[in-house]
């Protein structure tokens, strides 16, 4: 069922989003949406014993549950976060609508606009920025993004994140949206469509899409379409290619930049040109009661899928990425940095995340060279000691330890509490 494109509802404003410094991003447009708010945040009433600077909120569309928190009211602090109902109970035909565009790929970002229009008409009136990305499928916490229980549970990617070592002090980092939340019940998880999906993946050709809609708190987003395609992504150890929908947080005019912001992406308000801004984009609809209970957690997901959380970046790994304003290291960009690791430290520090989370072959030849720098107390050595010593079995890997114990041997050899610790992870390669 294909669903005409209002022009006058979903407009694409004239304004070049500058992604410089954020590579995450393959492309972003500004959007006017004159929409209905069928799918909105509402307040909810906080129980007794929640904390005072918390406040509770519901996603909720045709007024089913999709997502419920207890949000923090600092950005460093970390939101808890709550499964829905499922949007199959909320009857959504826009999505059944898009979803051949999603599947079968577009030239242009601007080209899957028309497709999505029905489904940008149900956000409430205002402005909003559609990235194209890759999303993570994990929760940013080391699980599968499916496997996230139906009460409220502290997620540290709702937060920005505080890195303090060697090459950051105190740095707190905006993670961009690169992990998911789900909206549908586990019991309609179809392997077969899994399977579908993973083929797609491994063709040629346009790749398939999910979209999701940014909670407004770090670096998450709830997954409107796409749970068989996350699920795909996740046995073939890949990202899922992601279509996202960022609101207007908030927006500066007290100041010389005047600067608008959309979770991590910043626009000058200038650039919103024939828009009438909201006095206040933060307020949300008043509901009525307190958050519902989740209704996700309705059966078992295969061994399989929890695993492959694992191998993904948590929201403090990806962090690093970001702080280092990396995207997927080319063969190039690695040679360089790996020329003089002390001066690309951040850079290869984000690399190993990044080569880690794809299981790419050159992961370990990076974290050898990376692990062969001198200094014991260097953030980095000890990161390609963690990623080495997880590559068991591997004889080039064995080799490097085995040169390690035989260097620590050496009586001019000195210890402390930092090379202590490097012996206890290369120890766990053989554990």
């Amino acid at each position: 069922m294909k669903m005409p494109w209002s022009r006058e509802a979903v407009r694409i404003l004239p304004t070049k989003i500058d992604l410089t410094g954020q590579p995450w991003y393959r492309n972003a447009l500004l959007l006017h949406v004159r929409g209905n708010g069928a799918l909105r945040w509402e307040t909810r009433a906080l129980p007794p014993e929640a904390d005072y600077y918390e406040s509770a909120r519901c996603l909720t569309l045709r007024s089913t549950p999709l997502l419920s928190g207890h949000f923090a009211a600092w950005e460093t602090s970390e939101s808890r976060l709550c499964t829905g109902w499922g949007l199959d109970t909320a009857e959504c035909p826009e999505l059944d609508a898009l979803r051949e565009t999603l599947n079968g790929g577009f030239a242009r970002l601007e080209d899957a606009v028309p497709a999505l229009s029905p489904l940008l008409e149900l956000l409430p009136e205002g402005v909003y920025v559609l990235a194209e990305s890759d999303a993570y499928p994990t929760d940013g916490d080391g699980q599968f993004f499916w496997d996230v229980p139906d009460r409220l549970k502290i997620c540290s990617a709702t937060a920005l994140v505080c890195l303090v070592d060697d090459d950051y002090d105190y740095n707190y980092e905006c993670l961009p949206p690169v992990f998911l939340y789900p909206s549908q019940r586990r019991s309609r998880l179809d392997m077969e469509r899994v399977e579908y999906y993973r083929t797609r993946f491994q063709q040629d050709g346009s790749l398939p899409h999910g979209i999701a809609l940014y909670v407004g708190a770090g670096g998450m987003s709830v997954l409107l379409d796409g749970h068989h395609k996350a699920a795909a992504a996740a046995l073939l150890g890949r990202t899922l290619p992601c279509l996202t929908v960022l609101p207007l947080g908030y927006y500066r005019l007290d100041n010389p930049k005047q600067s608008a912001c959309f979770g991590p992406i910043v626009v000058p308000v200038e650039d919103i040109s024939g828009v009438k801004l909201p006095k206040e984009p933060w307020r949300y609809t008043k509901g009525s009661g307190p958050l519902p209970e989740g209704r996700l957690e309705d059966a078992e997901l295969p061994e399989a899928l929890l695993a492959a959380g694992n191998r993904y970046p948590t929201a403090e790994g990806y962090a690093l990425v970001s702080a280092a304003e990396i995207g997927y290291p080319t063969d190039r960009e690695l040679e360089t940095w790996l020329t003089d690791p002390g001066l690309y430290r951040p850079q290869l520090r984000g690399a190993l995340v990044v080569l880690r989370s794809r299981g790419d072959p050159r992961l370990k030849d990076t974290a050898l060279r990376c692990a062969a720098v001198g200094d014991a107390h260097c953030s980095l050595k000890t990161e390609a000691f963690q990623v080495l010593a997880e590559l068991k079995g591997d004889p080039d890997v064995e080799a490097f330890f085995i040169d390690y114990f035989v260097i620590l041997e050496e009586p001019s050899s000195v210890h402390g509490s930092a090379q202590d610790y490097l012996t206890q992870i290369a120890h766990s390669f053989w554990d």
